[in-house]
């Protein structure tokens, strides 16, 4: 009798921690590598893995850097450098916008932010890229995706639109 019951209880206890499992199953894991570069992007066969999370951004002679955030969407425009484009003027010089092609993947990214001058964000609602040269209000729709170092936002600080290329570092 002491054996079933002890056979009861023990297969209860595997089946029953079996069953619970680690509980995550709905939650997408949070990569903890960036994502690697795929053969054919921007035209490129290219197949480098984004091993910095640093690039360079080319205004003219002026070259500032940029330190990415480590999100699916900063990884995925890192993995499509060079890329050249010309950024619009928005909102009369508060941000410098351009619109990739296909869009940034922004799946499980976090939402919301305050952008201070040299945020690098996408727009969730337009999937812009917005490189905000003023402070602008939190708003939840933006995704910050990096931040120019130091006062390098002088350089796109400046009316007009503006063709810069960006590059891994």
């Amino acid at each position: 009798m002491k054996k079933i019951l002890l056979i009861s209880f023990l297969s209860l206890v595997v089946l029953s921690t079996t069953a619970c499992g680690g509980g995550d199953e709905d939650t997408p894991p949070i990569p903890t590598e960036p994502a690697p570069t795929q053969p054919g992007e921007n035209g490129e066969n290219n197949n480098q893995t984004v091993t910095s999370m640093k690039m360079n951004i080319t205004v003219g002679s002026h070259t500032v850097t940029a330190t990415m955030e480590g999100n699916a969407a900063a990884w995925d425009l890192l993995s499509r450098l060079p890329l050249e484009v010309t950024l619009e003027d928005f909102n009369n010089t508060t941000e410098k916008i351009f619109y990739p092609d296909p869009v940034l993947t922004t799946e499980g990214v976090k939402r919301g932010c305050a952008p201070t001058p040299g945020d690098i964000t996408i727009y969730a609602p337009w999937s812009n890229v917005a490189i905000f040269c003023k402070s602008w209000s939190h708003s939840n729709d933006l995704i910050k995706i990096g931040h120019i170092d130091g006062n390098g936002i002088e350089t796109l600080n400046m009316a007009g639109n503006v063709r810069v290329k960006f590059e891994k570092q």
